[in-house]
């Protein structure tokens, strides 16, 4: 089968990662697959470029204005055409505009569309940029309506679709991740280090975590916050810190070792408002970390109280992760118990669980 992925970028996030390791699947069942890049990467984020050069797929980048370049979906018609691809499987918002385009003048091959999130209920700087999304995002799923296949990648993501459309039902297939690190040993320890991974926003709650992180009494703990950040907002970010617990904070940057990342943390905390799958936490899990997490869905979905803690607000947050604390250093046996619920729900997240589903959809006529 020749398959034609078309994606935004290739910086590293959750549906870049995910892609990666669909085609790496892909490549291995004999799929012929190449890839199209829509725009330049951003210098600051790591580029996945490399990985799939590693893999020998094939790369067209279109480099031109996203979008509403005349140029680029001339380069991506005639690329498509010419390599008679059987399914066309597009990626995130800008392309999926594009392909909707591409599609009224040529129809020969499947169109998938993978919904890798929530996308207009992620914060921005300005209402101004907030509204503008969410205007997009209704035409947008008008557009998706010429799409064979819809897949969203949570119970959540698919909710949404359905209220912006309802004349759409899409197919939910989660990502998967990898079962290698899974490690139920544990035993109790006084030096705690709190861990953050992801792309460093308002959306991602990190503002509400600095604040909790300030009225932790708790002695003996640390905070590690690894991902890409505005230096404007970084020093923001540093400005609402008190002073006393400045020093027990410390930025990564971005995070080329994800496994050094969490081998070096005992809680991993995901404030996140909004999300599609949450893959960060999902990945946290499968290094058996004990998870801190927002009480709403998809990630209430994956962690319950049987396996990690959830709060709905800053002084539920401040409560869950002092009952953490305490409970990695004074209650094996709890954190046991959860580290066992935790391997259960990673080995339901497994590449020979998921990938069936997703052939089902690139065979279904």
């Amino acid at each position: 089968m020749k398959v034609c992925h078309v994606i935004n970028t290739l910086n590293r996030g959750g549906a870049e990662t995910h892609l990666l390791d669909l085609v790496k699947e892909q490549n291995n069942r004999g799929y012929a697959i190449s890839l199209v890049v829509i725009g330049s990467d951003n210098p600051n984020i790591i580029s996945l470029e490399n990985e799939f050069i590693n893999l020998e797929i094939q790369i067209k980048r279109l480099n031109g204005p996203r979008m509403f370049n005349l140029r680029s979906y001339m380069k991506l018609h005639r690329f498509i055409n010419e390599n008679n691809y059987n399914v066309v499987h597009s990626h995130q918002p800008r392309s999926d505009f594009m392909m909707h385009i591409l599609k009224k003048f040529s129809g020969n091959f499947k169109w998938i569309v993978s919904v890798h999130g929530k996308y207009d209920t992620y914060l921005e700087s300005t209402k101004l940029s907030n509204r503008l999304k969410k205007k997009f995002m209704i035409s947008l799923a008008g557009y998706w309506d010429h799409a064979d296949t819809i897949i969203a990648i949570s119970d959540s993501v698919s909710e949404w679709i359905v209220n912006l459309n309802s004349n759409l039902e899409p197919k939910v297939i989660p990502y998967w991740v990898e079962q290698n690190n899974l490690n139920s040993n544990y035993s109790t320890k006084e030096d705690i280090t709190i861990g953050f991974l992801g792309r460093i926003n308002k959306n991602k709650g990190i503002e509400d975590l600095l604040e909790v992180f300030n009225n932790l009494d708790e002695n003996n703990l640390n905070l590690v916050i690894g991902g890409h950040a505005d230096e404007q907002y970084l020093e923001y970010l540093n400005s609402i810190s008190q002073q006393t617990k400045k020093e027990s904070i410390k930025y990564l940057g971005y995070v080329e070792n994800r496994k050094l990342f969490f081998d070096e943390i005992d809680i991993f905390i995901f404030p996140s408002f909004s999300e599609g799958l949450g893959l960060v936490l999902l990945e946290a899990m499968s290094f058996s970390k004990i998870c801190v997490t927002r009480d709403i869905p998809p990630m209430n979905n994956y962690l319950n109280l049987d396996s990690g803690y959830l709060f709905t607000d800053n002084t539920t947050m401040l409560n869950s992760l002092n009952e953490a604390i305490q409970d990695m250093r004074k209650d094996k046996n709890k954190i046991k118990s959860k580290l066992f619920s935790i391997e259960e729900v990673v080995k339901n997240a497994s590449v020979a669980s998921i990938f069936p589903l997703l052939e089902q959809v690139y065979n279904y006529e």
